[in-house]
């Protein structure tokens, strides 16, 4: 039997324009204030479809990972503006959360919002007329596991839905909730509290507890912590997803042939390839396929990587 792994690749190849530096240029458009915070604070490439390789920029093209490089320290001097006068004489008690709030708004631009332009970019996606020549010979009849959002497989292949799991759900509507985000587990982005040198005196270690307190900021503290659940909710907890769909991986066990299309394979979905390694036939053929030179060195990594010696890499058009 056979599965098939479908990536974005795939879209990109029948013509769909579903990169993510598109993506950003939808933002560019429409969600100036969310694109804006990306440069700022992530260091992305302002995008300019004129300019080749700001399209091509690696932040952009491996965006979900890319999701987790949110630079807090420059979130929050961006901010500092907001922050109470307490000697002043027009402060108000209100003003201990000024800070706060603009953290809360800053953190629905890079959540609530991005998430709200990311499904309409992909229910705007159009699916061109295609050539007979870039039509692939696939089996519809076979099981296919697609990390997309669109509906490519049905549109181009007549796939039956039923035989098609969207482990990242599909775009159907404006209310979706479709799954994106880095693959880093929020406690790496916790602090550690401070800790005094050691060896230190009485009259020292006083001094010491004397200027952390001093250093102390309930403002400051009340406006951080908000913006640090940026991490949590941007998290794609890869363990939940796979318990969600494990009646989908436990019924693999007779696959003997994997085709993985269009999948850059990147750190952040691994886990899942991990489960699938485990659920199917030990002794399947694995077969993907690549675009680049550097891509194609990359596939065959991650798969011995992963105990996998069945190995075939080839183009699109060889499948």
């Amino acid at each position: 039997m056979k599965l098939y792994i479908i990536g974005n690749g795939f879209d990109i190849y029948h013509g769909l324009d579903t990169q993510y530096s598109s993506f950003g240029l939808y933002l560019k458009k429409n969600y100036r204030a969310v694109y804006e915070l990306l440069l700022e604070h992530y260091g992305f490439t302002d995008l300019d479809p004129k300019n080749a390789s700001s399209i091509s920029d690696p932040l952009w093209s491996d965006f979900e990972s890319n999701m987790a490089g949110l630079n807090i320290d420059s979130v929050l001097e961006a901010n500092t503006d907001f922050m109470p006068d307490y000697a002043s004489d027009t402060f108000r008690d209100r003003d201990r959360y000024s800070f706060q709030i603009e953290m809360e708004k800053t953190l629905n631009y890079l959540t609530t919002d991005l998430y709200k332009a990311f499904n309409e970019f992909i229910l705007a996606v159009d699916f061109p007329i295609i050539s007979k020549d870039k039509i692939i010979n696939l089996d519809k009849n076979a099981t296919y596991l697609t990390f997309n959002y669109t509906d490519t497989l049905a549109k181009y292949y007549k796939v039956p839905n039923d035989n098609v799991l969207f482990i990242h759900e599909k775009s159907e509507n404006n209310k979706q909730n479709l799954i994106l985000g880095h693959g880093i587990t929020p406690d790496n982005f916790k602090e550690s509290p401070a800790v005094p040198p050691l060896g230190l005196s009485e009259e020292e270690l006083e001094d010491w507890n004397n200027y952390q307190a001093e250093q102390y900021d309930y403002s400051f503290e009340l406006g951080k912590q908000t913006i640090k659940e940026y991490f949590s909710r941007t998290f794609k907890n890869t363990e939940i997803i796979i318990g969600k769909n494990k009646d989908f991986f436990s019924s693999l066990t007779d696959i003997s042939e994997i085709y993985i299309l269009g999948h850059s394979m990147a750190e952040v979905d691994l886990p899942y390839f991990e489960e699938l390694v485990k659920s199917v036939k030990a002794d399947a053929k694995w077969t993907a396929t690549f675009y680049s030179p550097d891509e194609k060195t990359h596939h065959f990594k991650v798969l011995t990587g992963l105990g996998i010696s069945n190995i075939s890499i080839v183009t699109m058009q060889e499948i």
